[in-house]
């Protein structure tokens, strides 16, 4: 990082269920520039792109809806079952997604309009993204309200709400190697406080 950098960016990410949106929203609502590493993986796999094409070589015809767009529940039924099927949609769809997110911090990096930009990322720490960052912030939630928040979100069993957690890194594994740490294991209240101790620190 040069030291005359006047925009800084940031890697947010939390397991699934953490409340990411929530704080999005929050951070957003502040006046921070928000990506979404989401949004991004939605774009690589739109119609016509290198990656559906990709991905329809690989699982077949049958993860396409009607309108050939891709069927995400489709397959994710095929992918969270399977880690050999879920490893071949990563090395589909990984690469893609990398090469715009790395695209989008050098440009942040090299702006002169001196602000912070929050980076959303689910598999930050699995991509390999915390080198590129300012600083890496972790959203932790413990595993039971975890649990039960996807379980509710999701209408999912508990079986298969614990199968999509256990897919992804350890939440304290996360939080253990973040820069900062929002805890959302409680209520609203707590988790506006805890988002303003960490403005106070960026």
């Amino acid at each position: 990082m040069s030291s005359n950098q006047m925009s800084k960016i940031y890697g947010l990410t939390g397991g699934i269920a953490a409340g990411k949106s929530t704080i999005l929203d929050f951070f957003k609502t502040y006046g921070y520039k928000v990506y979404d590493a989401d949004q991004i993986a939605r774009q690589v796999v739109e119609i016509g792109s290198i990656g559906l094409k990709q991905i329809v070589a690989t699982f077949g015809q049958e993860v396409l809806n009607v309108d050939q767009t891709l069927n995400r529940q489709k397959l994710a039924k095929i992918v969270f079952s399977n880690s050999e099927q879920l490893q071949k949609l990563n090395n589909i769809t990984r690469p893609l997604i990398k090469k715009r997110i790395l695209k989008i911090i050098a440009d942040t990096k090299t702006s002169d309009e001196n602000i912070i930009s929050i980076f959303e990322i689910p598999l930050l720490f699995e991509g390999g993204y915390q080198q590129y960052f300012d600083g890496i912030i972790t959203i932790y939630v413990n595993e039971e309200v975890q649990l039960k928040r996807l379980m509710n979100r999701n209408n999912l069993t508990r079986e298969v709400a614990l199968n999509r957690i256990n897919s992804q890194m350890p939440m304290s594994e996360k939080r253990d190697r973040a820069d900062f740490v929002i805890d959302n294991s409680g209520d609203l209240t707590h988790l506006a406080d805890e988002f303003d101790k960490l403005i106070s620190q960026l």
